[in-house]
């Protein structure tokens, strides 16, 4: 429940378990917001195929991989005709109509580690490609590919402490075009650059392309392999390059240049008392994300760039502090994570200025009960709660937008500057029938209280473990 983020170097996988396990599910999920950010839409609904296997092997190695399969109707998105909005925002393709989007979702991933002594080495691969359309006006057809490979090594330095260096190189792309069947009456395609404001040179140009590269490096110090502490940190940089093809013409020219530099520092200590665990858990998340925009100019018969300057920046930090108790019983296993955050989010423009500035806390507290109810038998239960405050929300947004724009991006920022909590239970069932692989079961349920409105998900799983 605490430490994910350990597993960042694929070099520590040959201690993710002391037993090999597959598992294969079929899973039904449907989300239904009653407040949501518009270019978000009001939810998610369909299939997700799901299979995970993890493998020790006997040369003190380990493989494990991933694939995943979804069909997904997410509802009611405006004002966003792009994929991956959190990555390439506010650089986003637009109209004020919007509609349902069709998305399905392939994502395969792998590694092999392997211990040497006094080292481990570690590789890893992950691929997502999504594809998404509408059946009506606006149709928009849109691809994404996402390639990231890792790699790690450790050394064991004095007794069971390591230290170790590990590293990603990510390529992303993103391809959206839109189309209109009804060529008497459209709405007008906006090429966002955030608060409303849109570059207008190029309006109502359909085609755009997204082209990012990024890499991440990190170190970590560990003794007892995580289990009695870990201090890990990670930087990261990418660069997300926007281009779009004009209506008239056959070639596309970069409009923005999105850099993004993130780092991030995770420090954890634990000590165990017979059947009792403590930890201390405290994270800290820096990301800076920085847009450059292109102007052009067509007096000519060419289209000539005639500036090039920094006009975005959003800042976010994060700081987590985590506690951990478990008790292992012969029967039984209960594990309690109370945390707090306090985030710091400052997103704003230039040219012309407009932003928002947000602190916020959010305190909560994770539960999880594993009970063996007999060899064949076992039930888990992980119910959550949540509750996120807005200490300052500061409203600095230029209202100079047409009324449309200007009601969408009031609307967002009253969410945003909402006081909210979140409820969730997560239950699964295991259980082994004879001759037959062993089952399972699960269901979880979450909601999401906004002034007063629910935003509700539920899901249904029934799968294989083998």
């Amino acid at each position: 429940m605490v430490t994910n983020k350990f597993y960042y170097n694929p070099a520590n996988m040959p201690d993710y378990s002391s037993l090999s396990m597959s598992e294969f599910s079929l899973n039904y999920q449907s989300e239904n917001k009653k407040i949501y950010l518009r270019q978000l839409g009001s939810g998610d609904t369909g299939l997700v195929v799901n299979t995970d296997s993890f493998k020790k092997l006997k040369s003190n190695s380990a493989v494990w991989g991933h694939a995943s399969y979804s069909n997904i109707n997410r509802k009611s998105s405006r004002y966003n005709e792009n994929l991956d909005l959190e990555r390439i925002t506010p650089y986003v393709t637009l109209d004020s109509i919007g509609g349902n989007i069709d998305l399905e979702t392939y994502h395969f991933s792998g590694g092999y580690a392997k211990k040497l002594n006094r080292f481990s080495l570690g590789i890893s691969g992950t691929y997502k490609a999504q594809m998404a359309s509408r059946s009506r006006d606006p149709r928009m057809k849109n691809t994404t590919s996402d390639l990231l490979f890792s790699t790690g090594i450790n050394y064991r330095f004095y007794r069971n402490f390591q230290i170790g260096i590990f590293g990603d190189f990510n390529k992303y792309t993103q391809n959206s075009l839109v189309a209109f069947v009804n060529e008497v009456s459209f709405p007008i395609v906006y090429q966002s650059i955030g608060f409303g404001y849109d570059n207008y040179f190029f309006s109502n140009s359909l085609d755009t392309q997204f082209e990012e590269i990024g890499y991440k490096i990190g170190g970590q110090i560990t003794n007892q392999q995580g289990k009695d502490f870990y201090v890990l940190g990670t930087l990261s940089s990418s660069n997300n390059i926007k281009s779009i093809k004009p209506k008239i013409g056959n070639r596309y020219y970069d409009t923005s240049d999105l850099e993004n530099q993130r780092s991030y520092f995770e420090a954890a200590k634990f000590i165990t008392f017979q059947n009792n665990r403590f930890g201390l858990i405290l994270n800290y998340d820096s990301e800076i994300r920085t847009g450059t925009e292109y102007g052009y100019t067509s007096n000519s018969d060419n289209t000539e760039l005639i500036f090039k300057r920094k006009a975005y920046k959003k800042e976010r930090y994060t700081t987590t502090f985590k506690a951990l108790y478990q008790l292992s019983q012969k029967k039984y296993t209960f594990t309690a994570v109370p945390f707090f955050s306090y985030h710091e989010i400052t997103d704003r423009r230039i040219y012309p200025f407009s932003g928002q500035k947000f602190h916020k806390y959010t305190v909560g507290l994770d539960l999880d009960l594993k009970v063996e109810i007999n060899k064949d038998q076992v039930l888990t239960f992980r119910p959550s709660y949540s509750h996120r405050n807005i200490s300052t929300a500061i409203n600095a947004l230029d209202k100079n937008v047409s009324s449309g724009k200007l009601e969408w991006i009031n609307d967002d920022f009253s969410i945003l500057a909402s006081d909210s909590s979140t409820v969730g239970l997560f239950a699964r069932y295991d259980f082994r029938i004879r001759n037959l692989p062993a089952l399972f079961v699960s269901a979880n349920w979450i909601t999401q209280i906004i002034t007063s409105k629910h935003n509700n998900f539920s899901a249904l799983c029934l799968g294989i473990t083998f």
